[in-house]
């Protein structure tokens, strides 16, 4: 429906001689939606998974693939907009379950609001990206209609962002970046990066089982103050694991460092 498969089929052509099918007749959507129609839930992963799942009603494969991103305003610095976006691998034959993930702060998300007729409408409009990255337009007392298409000219945009604001009970429309893949070239590069993510755990085997996907699990914390030596918050060790045996290695950080910040170790600098 948004052309993901563009993002996610060459590297597992490449790495994995994988062909990269749609399911059809699958609507996601009813899962939420950019564009708020349909409230996105706060469950990523979750929904990520449910959607890999929902392939297999469509298509006979022991292999399916399902994606979900999130963007918007960080919550300590408000004003930076930022993303995440998150793949899930389900094998139904092997029984394997792999959740990749790739934050990123290369985004042009953008909410703003306007009056009818605010000549800074058409530079907020193009500083999106438009007419090569799409936009939402949404009365604000009405969040849940947005215009989405008909949107092809600047004109059609600042006409639609004017009608919405005259309709509006506070006398203002909204303007949000499309962030359908689709519709914006930024997140499919995003998800072309995560694609060869998950692409290349796919071919680490289990040193155990040999069940593809052997990769990070989780962390291990305690790395010892470089001060006193007592253990940290900081991440100590890396854990690489497999899905379906439990097998798991430790390793060490991948920025090779062996000792916490004197600042973060609680014992040197109690608060």
């Amino acid at each position: 429906m948004h052309a993901k498969e563009l993002a996610v089929a060459p590297p597992f052509r490449r790495l994995l001689d994988a062909e990269i099918v749609v399911a059809p007749q699958l609507d996601t959507d009813e899962l939420g939606t950019f564009s708020g129609e349909v409230p996105r839930p706060d469950a990523l992963v979750e929904t990520c998974a449910i959607k890999a799942e929902l392939a297999f009603r469509s298509l006979d494969v022991d292999c399916a693939i399902a994606n979900e991103g999130s963007y918007g305003p960080i919550n300590t610095v408000p004003l930076v907009p930022s993303g995440v976006e998150i793949m899930a691998f389900i094998d139904r034959k092997r029984g394997i379950k792999l959740i990749e993930t790739l934050p990123t702060h290369r985004t042009n998300w953008r909410l703003l609001r306007f009056k009818a007729g605010d000549p800074n409408i058409p530079a907020a409009v193009k500083a999106i990206g438009f007419p090569r990255f799409g936009v939402f337009v949404l009365c604000s007392s009405d969040m849940d209609h947005p215009i989405k298409t008909g949107l092809d000219t600047l004109d059609d945009v600042v006409s639609a962002m004017n009608q919405e604001a005259r309709r509006s009970e506070d006398g203002m429309a909204v303007l949000i970046a499309d962030m359908r893949a689709h519709r914006n070239p930024l997140r499919m590069r995003v998800l072309r990066a995560l694609s060869w993510k998950l692409a290349k755990r796919l071919e680490r085997l289990c040193p155990k089982c040999d069940t593809p996907g052997f990769g990070s699990s989780g962390n291990r914390r305690g790395l010892p103050c470089e001060d006193c030596g007592k253990p940290t918050h900081w991440v100590h060790f890396e854990i690489d694991g497999c899905s379906v045996c439990g097998h798991a290695e430790t390793r060490p950080r991948k920025d090779g460092r062996t000792t916490a910040k004197k600042l973060s170790c609680a014992s040197c600098t109690p608060k």
